[in-house]
């Protein structure tokens, strides 16, 4: 009896090293100027949409060179992964989203960015509520609300 207590003791260890939590979902971004949506794993499935350069998607499944994904709408469409890159980013949701210099509204306001832009994710650390990210441009970087961003 105690062997078998001790072998089950062992194999739940051993699994243990096996399965990873998941800490965050896993998102891509777009590389290429205009990507296609697709409505399969295919393209010769329908186009449903296109979408720009550094648009983030939500990835749920894998299949070879595609990705089936989910968009800020919550819209489930399929991904060449060939069009997508590893380089994360975010996109507001509202107008007028307030970016600051630290993690707190008594910090140093940055700018005032309007809705559906796409800012590069520089951290995947949850700050108390903010994420930490940089404009396209690279001009300034800071904190915006995480409530206020799809991609994180």
């Amino acid at each position: 009896m105690h062997k078998k207590k001790l072998s089950l003791l062992w194999l739940l260890i051993s699994l243990s090293f096996f399965i990873q939590p998941v800490y965050s979902a896993d998102f891509v971004s777009i590389k290429i100027n205009k990507a296609i949506l697709y409505e399969g794993p295919s393209d010769a499935t329908d186009k449903e949409f296109i979408i720009t350069e550094g648009y983030p998607l939500m990835v749920m499944v894998r299949l070879k060179d595609w990705l089936k994904v989910k968009d800020h709408e919550g819209k489930i469409s399929w991904i060449n992964a060939n069009d997508t890159d590893k380089q994360r980013t975010v996109m507001t949701l509202k107008k007028n989203v307030n970016l600051f210099y630290k993690p707190t509204t008594n910090s140093v306001h940055l700018a005032t960015i309007d809705e559906f832009v796409t800012l590069k994710l520089l951290s995947t650390y949850d700050t108390n509520g903010w994420v930490e990210v940089k404009t396209i441009t690279g001009y300034i970087e800071g904190y915006i609300r995480k409530e206020d961003v799809w991609g994180f």
